[in-house]
């Protein structure tokens, strides 16, 4: 049996994605006795969105997990993301839903669907986990028009067309789940209408 204190990570990538997590370095110069400087060194990255693409800007993550239980981690895909474990869990840092940004006309329609099965299998050095219930939010840019098991229907409302969708879900962990990294990655498709 695991104890408590046993932690695994669980992050899923977006098709083509390499999950990591952000990394932050802080160096401290001592200069004298009387003075300390301090900086700070961060990764930059922008992305430029072709017309009528999809391009992934971060890896689904549910952060660290505590527990040998078993239970769920759902993770809502919301600007600001939380996530919410079930009893005999307890999740640490920050979770992220997965997002993907786009690019067509104001106004226009397009429908995103799910990754096959609505699942996505996580793995690493224990059981494998799955990712369940795919949820998508397109709010503010895109707002929604139809849902059906498969595809989530939009309509673009940005006057230059951009626009942002994040994707979370559930993530189901086993009771005794050896601590590790997982990962698994899942396709998202994108039909402009």
């Amino acid at each position: 049996m695991r104890s408590l204190s046993s932690i695994l990570r669980a992050c899923a990538k977006g098709r083509f994605a390499v999950c990591g997590s952000f990394a932050a370095a802080l160096a401290l110069t001592p200069t004298g006795a009387a003075a300390q400087s301090e900086s700070a060194s961060f990764d930059a990255r922008a992305a430029l969105i072709e017309p009528l693409t999809i391009t992934k800007l971060a890896d689904l993550d549910f952060g660290d997990i505590i527990g040998s239980s078993g239970g769920t981690i759902v993770l809502t895909p919301d600007a600001l993301a939380t996530c919410t474990a079930s009893a005999g869990l307890v999740q640490t840092n920050q979770c992220q839903p997965a997002v993907f940004g786009g690019s067509a006309s104001f106004n226009q329609r397009v429908r995103i669907r799910r990754p096959v099965g609505n699942t996505i299998t996580l793995t690493g050095p224990g059981d494998d986990m799955t990712v369940t219930d795919i949820t998508i939010n397109g709010s503010p840019s895109l707002r929604r028009v139809r849902s059906n098991p498969n595809w989530e229907r939009f309509r673009i409302d940005t006057l230059d067309g951009t626009f942002i969708f994040r994707v979370g879900g559930t993530l189901n962990v086993n009771p005794n789940q050896g601590p590790g990294l997982y990962t698994g990655t899942f396709e998202i498709r994108i039909d402009y209408q």
